[in-house]
């Protein structure tokens, strides 16, 4: 989605990806390899590791920007955290005779991105965020930073944190803005669908049990289960897996990375979306899949307490779980499906609403008209010297 925009505005730009990204994904935004680090793949060891973390991550950055010959107007951070903030901070210090460019982040998790942000045990964290912050905004200047969140109780926490004017807005996702809505449901039996990265938040050790009550309520319905559970905290969860998928004609299985074409066809012919997640984890948080639900009108039956859904519920196109369990679940799915014409609508509607209030197409169209409209001083680095910025 970043890329088609850059591009429709004629803006030459270059992406530094993941260095585990998977190779088509590489060759589809033509990225270059950089990153060995991500927001999920700390172990939170304490400020060795953190140290250690921002120093790895300050030499990918300076070596991927050099190798592409950059020194860009603009930096985009699709998922930002402490480490990349400070990251970005030392090497634009380095470089304090150069003008500094501005930066568009989205703060997708929390501090620690498996617990909720009113953990006590996160002061710590927060204390690298405060560090990581005020680096950043002394290397750019604070006006020059566009910082957004998913959801406003995460975008509450980080303003604190930060320093910074931080705003709600659903992060960047696969789809672009002349492509977000969906077509009508299809007549037939409704689909029921999962998808994503299986942590252990993600409550996909419920669906087994729910599926199974389902089947049995339900002589029609169908169900999409995807889930990555390799690589995620729930490793053992191979079992759940195995036990949906035998639970006959009417349930699909996948647990492989999907491509971006195959997880926007997933999502496409899906008519209920189902998101039984932890809310102590997504009290705060967002979250991506619901987010490309939103755009395409799929309405959603999540737990109750996740802040992302609490719109969806008080709209009408979505139902919340009100027992985490598996006939909670069951429960919320079977109330789901018996008004899910007028849930759809409802959704349809609400998605012509988000495609023009919060699209990140809208928030780099914003960030390229404020450079254009500033021209580049003449003598940058005096500029630095007497105004810091």
């Amino acid at each position: 989605m970043l890329k088609a925009e850059l591009s429709a505005l004629e803006i030459g730009h270059a992406c530094l990806a993941s260095a585990f990204a998977d190779d088509q994904v590489t060759r589809d935004l033509k990225g270059m390899p950089c990153f060995t680090r991500a927001v999920y793949g700390r172990n939170y060891e304490g400020p060795g590791e953190f140290a250690r973390s921002v120093r790895e991550t300050t030499r990918e950055l300076s070596r991927g920007l050099r190798q592409h010959r950059l020194a860009p107007d603009l930096l985009i951070l699709p998922c930002c955290d402490q480490v990349l903030a400070l990251a970005v901070a030392r090497h634009l210090r380095r470089h304090w005779l150069a003008r500094p460019p501005r930066v568009v982040l989205w703060l997708l998790f929390g501090p620690h991105y498996r617990k909720p942000t009113d953990d006590p045990s996160l002061a710590p964290l927060y204390a690298e965020c405060r560090e990581a912050f005020a680096s950043l905004r002394r290397a750019v200047g604070a006006g020059r930073i566009m910082a957004y969140c998913e959801t406003s109780g995460m975008a509450e926490v980080y303003r604190e944190v930060t320093g910074l004017d931080v705003r709600v807005a659903s992060g960047p996702g696969l789809l672009s803005e002349n492509e977000s809505l969906r077509g009508q449901r299809r007549p037939g039996a409704p689909t029921v669908a999962c998808v994503g990265f299986a942590n252990e938040s993600k409550g996909y050790h419920l669906l087994p049990g729910a599926i199974e009550r389902l089947l049995a309520e339900d002589g029609d319905v169908r169900f999409n289960i995807h889930g990555v559970y390799r690589g995620s905290d729930a490793e053992d969860q191979a079992s759940d897996f195995e036990r949906i998928a035998g639970l006959g004609p009417r349930v699909v299985v996948r647990t492989d990375v999907l491509s971006p074409a195959d997880y926007l066809s997933w999502l496409r012919h899906a008519d209920l979306l189902l998101l039984p997640y932890d809310p102590d984890v997504y009290r705060t948080r967002g979250s991506g899949v619901f987010a490309e639900a939103r755009h395409m009108g799929i309405p959603v039956v999540a737990t109750k307490g996740c802040g992302f859904a609490q719109a969806a519920f008080e709209q009408g196109w979505g139902v919340a779980i009100l027992e985490r369990d598996e006939t909670g679940v069951a429960r919320a799915v079977l109330q789901a499906l018996e008004k899910l014409d007028d849930m759809t609508a409802r959704a349809q509607s609400q998605a012509t609403v988000a495609t023009a209030e919060d699209d990140a197409g809208a928030i780099l169209r914003s960030a390229v008209a404020a450079i254009r409209a500033a021209p580049a001083p003449r003598w940058p680095f005096l500029q630095r010297l007497f105004t810091g910025r």
